[in-house]
């Protein structure tokens, strides 16, 4: 007896060592995975009791349904889970982190059958229907009772299925992708952590949550394959933080190819009404897609989107826009671009201007069958007039999506355009003329960091007045402040090294390509979303900042279009329709409602004013989504859903048998009394959303934030 339990060790020991590779197909290419005994994934299947809790000696580390992972210690522990259902072990990529199985499958099922039809495949092949996808018909998720690695790579290699992928879990807790950009702490328009005193609030786009997304599922953070036109006056191609992020351009001014900016110098307006230049269409590019992660100057929204700069003529006061539209429109298709972001429009104030029938016709085709049938997507700046945008034919047309602006306390920007042709809303700066300095220039307020002309060719001069350059008279423009003589801006220390970037960009002319580059993320979560399935997403997962009050019972405001765009939901979205499972992302602000089944792609032409979506009120027909962790309809786990007495799974968050009603304990909703903790799966130490997790002060009674936010991802 004695050496049969030495032996029973030694081998369990070995069983542990020398793990087996497993592989499957992804994209057509193998992926090997090494078993790694440090930790399980535990299934419970049809032969797992109603009433078993784990073994005493095991670890939880998380809960999601029927699937337990766990570390285990010992040889009895593991001989009793295998007994009571599936045991897989984790696995190691090589180039990649530690995923676990579940106990589904991802299928390409020939022939694309539904119902019966596709339920009968899969029961002849050892597997069991959850569902057929509806955006990406093709795929169907099922289930099986046994190694779903195995299985997947059985399926491809006898060629019964074309594709065939285990739905692995994976485990994030960054908050959001921090990039070594210098002056990305001051790009609150990406991530905004509230701890900036000088800015209005602590309101941001979420880009950089996206990009932790996009990591987690595309290995990198965000617009791999994605060509993103900005068509504006002159760029800086060769700046520090552009070059290599441009493809080939052309200059409809000097009919070349060579979109270079060419002004040389930006007078000082102290001395002078002079115009500035040829450097709008760089501080756009650099919003758009600025070289990220380059230890350089600022980050991009779309850090891997590949640039098309297309010059224009924005300088003069007579010129055929429409002429100017048709011709850096088609050029941009031709050079295959996805997104087209335009920053200009009709001057503000001067009365309503609209596109030729031509360039209309154009836009439409465009938008509906450019980029191979999907429809290019076409932003322009909604305006900076304060005033109605139906003024603005380009804005307002129903095949663009017109972008005002928001600042970081979440309002409407002072100058931003409203209307019923307004579609959403993006990050950007305004102005307030405080007389701190008791000059008669307005200041900037949340102004927004971007690439510059280099040297004295840009915004930033370095000039007399200017940031990085001498005072005069003690005082400096565009709201920096004098210091020694200098003009600085938020730290002294920037003022000679990064003369060569703006601080203080504005409008909707920055609040365009930012939606614009938060577009390339997401058509790189889901490169097959129309153009009128990006809109939807947009209208589903955008914010509803500035009051609920602004907002129609369609969720439509003429002051913030339909909110401001969201780029973590809207990506978790994106990749949700590409079959992805998102249900373990959390992005941080207002609780999502998941309503994919709204997200179809009707033709609507994008106008905000399209509220009589109806056809999708009626849509009955995807009942089988019982897979969506976050689907109150999910019955199918009856197992796990009585297990109530093991007492490790009660400490999940998202376990039903939470049934606390204190209305102040769930800080996912609002306030948490002292001394509680949050039991909705937002904590307070930095694992989980808790943008909205307030206290209340003891002195006052007053509600405070109790934690800044922000998106955490913790896919087990």
């Amino acid at each position: 007896m004695k050496k049969l339990l030495i032996l029973s060790v030694i081998l369990f020991f070995c069983s542990q060592l020398f793990g087996e590779t497993l592989y499957y197909y992804t994209n057509g290419k193998k992926v090997e995975l090494e078993e790694d005994f440090s930790s399980y994934s535990f299934i419970r299947t049809s032969k797992t009791r109603a009433d078993f809790t784990l073994p005493a000696n095991v670890k939880l580390l998380k809960k999601h349904k029927s699937v337990s992972i766990i570390e285990v210690i010992d040889d009895i522990s593991l001989k009793t889970l295998k007994k009571s259902g599936n045991l897989f072990p984790a696995y190691k990529k090589k180039e990649g982190g530690k995923v676990y199985v579940s106990n589904q499958m991802f299928v390409k099922i020939p022939g694309q059958p539904s119902g019966e039809k596709a339920e009968k495949w899969c029961e002849s092949h050892g597997m069991k229907l959850i569902k057929q996808y509806k955006y990406a018909s093709e795929w169907y998720l099922v289930s099986v009772e046994e190694n779903p690695i195995r299985k997947a790579a059985a399926l491809v290699d006898s060629r019964i299925a074309e594709q065939a992928e285990p739905d692995f879990f994976i485990r994030l807790q960054k908050r959001a992708y921090i990039p070594n950009d210098p002056l990305f702490t001051n790009q609150w328009h990406l991530h905004n952590d509230g701890k900036n005193s000088l800015l209005s609030g602590s309101d941001h786009s979420h880009v950089a949550e996206a990009w932790e997304v996009l990591k987690a599922f595309k290995g990198n953070i965000g617009g791999n394959g994605v060509k993103l036109a900005v068509i504006d006056d002159g760029f800086d191609l060769k700046h520090e933080d552009l070059s290599g992020r441009f493809l080939s351009g052309y200059d409809f001014n000097d009919d070349d190819n060579d979109p270079s900016y060419e002004n040389t110098i930006c007078h000082d307006p102290y001395y002078g009404n002079y115009e500035c230049f040829d450097m709008h269409g760089t501080c756009c590019a650099g919003v758009a897609g600025a070289a990220t992660d380059n230890g350089k100057g600022v980050s991009g929204a779309c850090p891997e989107c590949k640039l098309i700069p297309v010059r224009i003529d924005l300088t003069s006061n007579n010129v055929s826009m429409s002429s100017i539209g048709i011709e850096a429109f088609e050029w941009a298709a031709k050079a295959g671009a996805d997104i087209m972001s335009n920053s200009w429009g009709p001057a503000d104030g001067y009365g309503a201007e609209d596109m030729s029938q031509t360039l209309k016709d154009t836009v439409t085709k465009l938008a509906t069958e450019g980029r191979n049938g999907k429809g290019i997507i076409i932003l322009f700046a909604a305006g900076n007039g304060d005033e109605s945008i139906e003024t603005d034919g380009f804005a307002s047309n129903p095949n663009v999506f017109a972008i005002g602006a928001v600042i970081a306390n979440g309002t409407r920007a002072s100058y931003s355009d409203y209307g019923k042709s307004l579609d959403f809303m993006a990050s950007s700066a305004d102005t307030a003329d405080d007389d701190y300095d008791g000059d008669n220039y307005y200041d900037t307020m949340d102004g927004i960091w971007t690439v510059d002309n280099s040297g004295s060719d840009g915004y930033n001069t370095g000039a007399q007045g200017f940031f990085g350059g001498r005072c005069i008279q003690n005082q400096c423009s565009y709201g920096l402040r004098c210091s020694s003589n200098k003009c600085t801006g938020i730290e002294s220390s920037f003022s000679g090294r990064y003369s060569d970037y703006a601080h203080d960009f504005s409008g909707t002319s920055s609040a365009c390509p930012l939606a614009a580059g938060i577009t390339g993320l997401v058509l790189s979560a889901n490169p097959n979303l129309t153009r009128n399935q990006v809109y939807e997403i947009y209208k589903k997962t955008s914010d509803k900042v500035g009051g609920a009050y602004y907002y129609d019972t369609n969720g439509f405001s003429q002051e913030y279009g339909y909110g401001r765009i969201n780029a973590c939901k809207a990506v978790k979205k994106a990749l949700k329709m590409a079959g992805e499972d998102v249900s373990q992302v959390v992005c941080s602000g207002d609780p999502e409602i998941d309503d994919d089944d709204d997200i179809i792609d009707t033709g609507d032409s994008g106008d905000s004013a399209d509220t009589g979506d109806s056809a999708d009120s009626g849509d009955s027909t995807d009942t089988s989504d019982t897979s969506d962790p976050a689907d109150s309809a999910d019955t199918a786990d009856s197992s796990d859903s009585a297990n109530t007495s093991d007492p490790a799974d009660t400490s999940d968050p998202a376990d039903s048998a939470n049934t606390s009603t204190d209305p102040h304990e769930n800080c996912g909703n609002g306030i948490v009394d002292n001394g509680e903790q949050c039991d909705d799966g937002n904590r307070t130490d930095g694992d989980g959303c808790s943008e909205y997790c307030m206290f209340e002060d003891e002195n006052d009674g007053s509600s405070k934030k109790k934690s800044s936010g922000g998106c955490s991802l913790d896919l087990i």
